[in-house]
């Protein structure tokens, strides 16, 4: 494979990947998961054919392992060798080891158990580590498109909150030394008012009084002048 082919499978991998990270485990078995993964072009696996009822249940693989598994698969290696002729003896052969042991007898004239352990070991687990990395870095670009964003945004908020929360504060503060202020200042007007009151009701009562002893003298000299009048007409008149 080219390193342009190589570059374009690895987009087409993030593709899948991400498109896979959301399904939900399904059981498959992982080798020929994998392996039908990669021959069907990176697809998700089909159904596993029934097994007998003596055998143990397959290990669980997503769609997403399964094309991850594919992707570390690309390689050839005595394991991929292996899994190439398990693949067709899948749905005829069901008894796992059996069906080992008939895909070993293919390739045993070229390939020993310790290569094929070697491959994986060697190999495979490096792809899948390699593979690992890729998608860290892939994940942490994803996190500055679609979070870091969001993350400013939020930030700006908290802090427009936090400053209007503060102004808020300040301003009931204030309205309340206000208040205070001006219930203070009504408070002296009140004691002015009851005293003023009090001050007209006094200064109403003493000119009610000079009006009663005004009236009393104007009374007592209109009866002197009367008096008056009526003696000078008794002697002159």
């Amino acid at each position: 494979m080219t390193d342009k082919d190589d570059t374009a499978s690895r987009h087409g991998l993030g593709a899948q990947l991400w498109g896979a990270v959301k399904d939900a485990l399904i059981d498959e078995d992982p080798i020929a998961a994998a392996r039908r993964a990669k021959l069907q072009g990176g697809k998700a696996p089909a159904d596993p054919p029934a097994a007998p009822a003596h055998d143990a249940t397959p290990a669980a693989m997503s769609p997403m392992a399964a094309t991850l598994m594919a992707q570390v698969l690309t390689r050839a290696t005595a394991y991929t060798a292996l899994t190439e002729k398990l693949l067709p003896l899948e749905s005829i052969v069901l008894d796992e080891r059996t069906r080992y042991q008939a895909a070993w007898a293919l390739i045993r004239s070229s390939r020993s158990v310790d290569q094929v352990v070697q491959a994986i070991a060697m190999q495979h687990v490096p792809a899948l580590e390699a593979e690992a990395a890729r998608f860290a870095a892939q994940l942490e670009d994803k996190e500055r498109q679609e979070i870091g964003a969001r993350s400013q945004e939020l930030q700006s908020l908290t802090t427009h909150i936090d400053a209007a929360a503060q102004q808020v504060a300040r301003l009931r503060e204030d309205t309340e030394a206000r208040i205070g202020q001006i219930e203070q200042a009504v408070a002296r007007d009140r004691e002015r008012q009851s005293q003023l009151t009090r001050e007209i009701d006094t200064k109403r009562h003493e000119l009610a009084g000079v009006q009663r002893q005004f009236d009393a003298a104007a009374k007592a000299v209109a009866q002197a002048l009367d008096a008056a009048r009526a003696t000078v007409l008794r002697h002159l008149g």
